[in-house]
């Protein structure tokens, strides 16, 4: 049972806890006032939130490319995923660069994990540079991850693979992690963007920015 199906149960098995206390209230107009605030107050979020939540998984999650991409075999890992680097000739680059915040770049060559430092420069050779924006706050207490492939030579963002954090209610929030989350969908972006700079991809049906 997913995080969100969970959340679902827990509103039924609250609504009816708060429906059995308000058959003990005398008088029907304050058994339904009780009624909408018990289940309410903690329960009003979920359906658009849930809503929201998955349309952003169907609509946004996993791999958009934006225009085709050459297979490639030199490729750069800009800041802050400069520090994976060395990881990716698991991949099959012959060549990775590691640009750094401040914008000096390394050069490495050979297999993991027998990588080696060919030089230092200030100029990025490969074509494309991959890199990672975290912690987008979106409404309705959505979090969004984004795994960006980013043309060098003016910096447009040619493929994006983007995972989701949905928080849930305002008490799940504020008392995170104890009481767990609404939900997530995230599958491991690094794959699926290496295959796609590895071996070229074409423009998704779904890709538009």
């Amino acid at each position: 049972m997913s995080d969100t199906e969970q959340l679902f149960l827990v509103a039924a098995v609250w609504a009816l806890i708060a429906a059995a206390i308000a058959r003990f209230i005398p008088n029907w107009p304050a058994r339904i006032a009780f009624f909408a605030l018990a289940v309410g107050i903690p329960f009003w979020e979920l359906p658009y939130g849930s809503y929201n939540f998955q349309q952003l998984c169907r609509n946004e999650g996993n791999l958009r490319v934006f225009e085709d991409i050459a297979a490639q075999k030199v490729i750069c890992a800009d800041y802050p995923f400069d520090a994976a680097a060395k990881t990716l000739h698991r991949f099959g680059f012959a060549n990775v660069e590691s640009r750094n915040k401040a914008g000096d770049v390394s050069q490495f060559a050979g297999t993991t994990p027998e990588v080696i430092l060919q030089g230092k420069t200030k100029n990025v050779t490969s074509e494309y540079c991959v890199t990672f924006v975290n912690n987008n706050h979106l409404p309705w207490r959505v979090n969004r991850h984004d795994f960006l492939i980013v043309r060098n030579k003016d910096g447009a963002v040619v493929a994006r693979h983007s995972v989701f954090d949905w928080f849930g209610m305002w008490w799940q929030q504020a008392a995170s992690p104890v009481l767990g989350r609404g939900g997530e969908c995230r599958e491991d972006p690094v794959k699926p963007v290496m295959a796609a700079l590895l071996v070229g991809s074409k423009k998704t049906p779904q890709g538009q920015q």
